[in-house]
């Protein structure tokens, strides 16, 4: 899960225009890209507190004109606004690697309760900074709230409950198990009340996008939750001369800094105590909260603060086999393909791009996946393969998962090694379309346009 902040997209105020949004979502992407063809499964979600407040401006400025928006409904319109700005940037990233997988967004709702005290003590920043004085007479003007927001000027501020439970989880669970990108809990998601009935009730009030994203993460069971952010790691001390920057901390040594007051109230200590919960909520679970542009650094574990618990052990550290197999495959267990997730979900492992011996032939198996061949007739060409990493105790679940007529050889590479491979039956290709022409699944695909599997 990784959960970008609103403030993120807008880098300053003479860049706040939509296409600058999306030019900074664009830029963005790659790394999660990158973490997908990695073989992770990705949720992202996004913040809103600028766009909402952009929303609440434009509808006060044309009340004379237009009905109000209400700030639940403002909330649904980021979410597919900038939902739309992901879907469209993740897409495109992954045509320009030549790469197949669904990316969706999803509207999203956060059901809290209606005797949350925070909306007692409206505390949750939306909208735009401005110097206090300005700030002050649109108070009073407009009858908000306002606060000054970690020194960075003055913000709106609105009621921010928290939430007990997202509605669409297993909806999004089953989207992820089926290979998508999904985009959720945009702004924390629209915030909802239930009746005994389940009847839905919308709620003017904002969700904590980073709170939001942690419980969301919980309840898919992620391994990660990584909170970019506008700084490198998170700091105790901030801007005086005690100041200390933080690379790994419990959720004990995390809380303890809350509680004594370490981080700025509306910026860093929801993220770090999103994160928390989220750690010790979820066993063997780690979060990272760190800068945008350092996320294949976060992920390398050389950038970041991170939160652990206390005996902490990542899922992949905890899963690994030291029997461990050298697997070629050559369709859509690839990085970033439809059946890539079953790759992580044996614990596997990416090493290197490799081609084999001139010795296989390749088909198109109704344009689903391919079939690789091995010949004796000297017609074989090299075939672009992934050679992975594999725990054998994972390695049956991959083969259980196979399409019927595949199963598990030996290859031969081009650099003289051998390695287990995925191959087609012979039978299986009968009146199938040979490809070997293209020398590989991913080169068919793209001249197809990205239109086969």
């Amino acid at each position: 899960m990784v959960a970008f902040g609103g403030n993120a997209l807008v880098t300053d105020a003479d860049h706040d225009s939509i296409p600058q949004q999306y030019d900074t979502v664009a830029r963005t992407v790659a790394p999660l890209i990158d973490m997908v063809e990695q073989g992770w499964k990705l949720v992202v979600s996004h913040g809103n507190g600028p766009q909402v407040g952009f929303i609440l401006r434009r509808s006060e400025l044309a009340q004379s004109e237009v009905d109000p928006v209400p700030v639940d409904y403002a909330v649904a319109d980021t979410q597919g606004a900038i939902g739309y700005m992901f879907v469209k940037a993740l897409r495109n990233e992954l045509a320009r690697r030549g790469l197949s997988r669904p990316v969706v967004a999803v509207v999203t709702h956060s059901v809290v309760s209606l005797d949350d005290p925070a909306f007692d003590n409206p505390t949750k920043p939306v909208g735009s900074f401005f110097p206090e004085d300005r700030a002050r007479e649109l108070a009073d003007r407009q009858g908000w709230t306002i606060a000054e927001d970690a020194g960075r000027g003055w913000r709106r501020t609105v009621a921010s409950p928290r939430p007990t439970t997202i509605l669409e989880t297993d909806v999004i669970a089953r989207l992820l198990n089926d290979g998508a990108i999904v985009v959720a809990v945009g702004g924390g998601g629209i915030p909802v009340a239930l009746e005994h009935d389940g009847t839905v009730i919308g709620v003017e009030a904002v969700v904590d996008k980073d709170i939001a994203s942690g419980l969301l993460a919980h309840e898919l069971g992620a391994d990660l939750l990584m909170i970019p952010t506008g700084v490198a790691r998170v700091a105790i001390g901030f801007g005086t001369p005690a100041e200390t920057w933080l690379d790994a901390i419990t959720v004990e040594q995390a809380r303890d800094y809350i509680d004594s007051g370490q981080f700025g109230k509306g910026s860093m200590e929801p993220k770090v105590r999103a994160v928390a919960d989220f750690v010790a909520a979820t066993p063997g679970a780690v979060g990272v909260i760190g800068a945008a542009e350092e996320i294949p650094a976060i992920l390398a574990g050389t950038s970041g603060t991170r939160i652990v618990g206390d005996t902490a052990a990542t899922p992949r550290e905890a899963e690994t086999d030291s029997r461990a197999v050298l697997l070629a495959v050559n369709g859509t267990l690839m990085r970033g393909l439809k059946l890539s997730p079953n790759m992580a979900a044996a614990g596997a492992t990416f090493i290197r791009e490799a081609v084999t011996e001139p010795v296989y032939r390749l088909w198109t198996i109704n344009d689903d996946h391919p079939a690789m061949v091995r010949v004796t007739d000297g017609s074989g060409v090299g075939v672009a393969v992934e050679v992975w990493e594999v725990p054998a105790t994972g390695l049956a679940g991959i083969l259980l998962k196979e399409p019927p007529g595949l199963s598990i050889g030996k290859v031969n590479l081009d650099d003289g090694s051998t390695v287990l491979g995925v191959l087609g039956e012979p039978a299986l290709v009968e009146g199938q379309r040979e490809i070997s022409e293209f020398g590989g699944w991913r080169a068919y695909t793209a001249a197809n346009n990205g239109t086969v599997a």
